[in-house]
């Protein structure tokens, strides 16, 4: 995933705020690891991190511009997650390559801008298109139908805490700070 600095630096979400420090991992490389945990189920297991390496954006110490994650599951595949704040382009690309083809997702986080899913066998290409809605949007019916009607969420907080693991673990192994740990008051407690 990559795409350009945000050109407004005070709006950037990169910027420090409070002592913690957002950056390209917090912004899109989240989502990136996320892609790769979602193939657990046919990799055996959740990844674990082999390795990760990143760079700080210039003048800003703490706040990664890039990061690269190599991971592998316990079924011996192995995952790359790849996230980049200052591109010279606009990519939010996921591919997957098996022992009988490969699947490029053409924009997994933004279907509105590029909808398309590309099947690559020896046997040719095939394109299917999965429509044009907002991630968003699928998100807000999902809790929609969780508030109104009491259906399960598609993911829970447990996901959130181990996908936050794999991404505090990144930052440790690229040699970044992990980001602090929030502390949530209860419920009208000083207010």
């Amino acid at each position: 995933m990559e795409g350009p600095r945000p050109s407004h630096p005070s709006r950037a979400r990169g910027e420090p705020r409070d002592g913690a420090a957002g950056g390209a991992t917090m912004d899109l490389g989240c989502y990136s690891l996320h892609a790769q945990r979602v193939l657990a189920r046919w990799g055996g297991g959740e990844p674990e991190l082999v390795s990760a390496r990143a760079g700080e954006r210039p003048g800003e110490p703490g706040v990664d511009e890039w990061l690269d994650a190599r991971l592998r599951f316990p079924s011996g595949a192995t995952g790359v997650a790849r996230c980049h704040m200052a591109s010279d382009r606009r990519q939010m690309t996921y591919r997957v390559v098996g022992s009988r083809g490969e699947a490029l997702v053409a924009n997994f986080v933004e279907p509105h801008r590029d909808d398309r899913v590309v099947i690559r066998t020896p046997a040719g290409e095939h394109v299917e298109r999965h429509g044009t809605r907002s991630s968003y949007t699928y998100q807000l019916e999902a809790f929609g139908r969780a508030v109104r009607e009491g259906a399960p969420l598609p993911v829970g907080v447990d996901d959130a805490v181990a996908n936050m693991r794999l991404i505090d673990a990144c930052y440790a192994a690229a040699g970044l700070r992990p980001r602090p740990r929030a502390t949530i008051a209860p419920h009208g407690a000083g207010a």
